[in-house]
């Protein structure tokens, strides 16, 4: 990502409903597969996500920008390491648990990406993964952040088998507000209106509103500790390194 989109992200996400929701549902999820265990947070971006996993456990945290860095340390993140995501400065099976959140997205190699990431990881381990879904929804967002495509399960599940993973789970997620977004996505990018729309879906939102988005994240969060949800804007795998106990 550019400067500028760092410095937005560092502005919004404490408080933005996007995140936040991110953040409750990650921690649902780390509290049904992975409770314990050291925990790698690759492209940890400007922090938000290490700082909520922190607490008793070794969150450590991987990315290549200079300016998300200067903010994870700002933050008192010092546990944040600059480097390449293709050569990361850790042994194999380093981690009980690694994160690739909104990342695989951005590279043209997915599938080596996922099977270096695999290596950090224990036997047995567990690694999650966050993708923008369905390419049909592709928007001037995604070309605001970089993206090289977005993914459905089928296609997610695929990348995930073809690095050597055990897929435990695939889900949608962000579902509720699915068929207002689908709808402004088509209409904003594909239809020719794409001059009006703004370079990211990250809109400020009233207050109350952005309350009430947050308290169905969190609604969601709770139900993807049970279940699986079949559509959404977002896509979330958990998956296994084979052997281990």
């Amino acid at each position: 990502m550019h400067p500028e989109e760092f410095k937005l992200l560092d502005e919004i996400e404490d408080d933005h409903w996007w995140f936040v929701g991110k953040r409750h549902l990650l921690t649902s999820l780390l509290q049904r597969h992975a409770q314990e265990g050291a925990l790698l947070d690759l492209g940890c971006g400007t922090g938000g996500i290490l700082r909520e996993v922190g607490g008793d456990r070794l969150a450590l945290g991987v990315d290549g920008s200079m300016e998300g860095l200067r903010v994870c340390r700002r933050k008192g993140l010092a546990h944040v390491v600059r480097a390449d995501l293709s050569h990361m400065p850790f042994t194999s099976g380093d981690f009980q648990v690694v994160l690739a959140l909104d990342v695989i997205e951005h590279l043209d190699d997915d599938v080596g990406f996922l099977r270096q990431a695999t290596k950090l990881v224990a036997r047995g381990g567990t690694l999650i993964v966050a993708v923008p879904a369905f390419q049909l929804l592709w928007s001037q967002h995604d070309e605001t952040f970089e993206h090289k495509r977005r993914y459905d399960a089928r296609r997610l599940r695929r990348v995930l088998a073809e690095a050597g993973l055990e897929v435990e789970r695939v889900t949608y997620t962000n579902s509720l507000l699915f068929p207002l977004a689908a709808v402004w996505r088509i209409l904003s990018y594909r239809c020719g209106l794409g001059r009006f729309a703004p370079k990211h879906d990250f809109w400020p939102m009233p207050r109350p509103v952005n309350r009430l988005l947050v308290a169905l994240y969190r609604l969601e969060a709770w139900w993807l500790r049970r279940f699986d949800l079949p559509v959404g804007l977002s896509l979330v795998a958990v998956a296994r390194v084979p052997g281990g106990p």
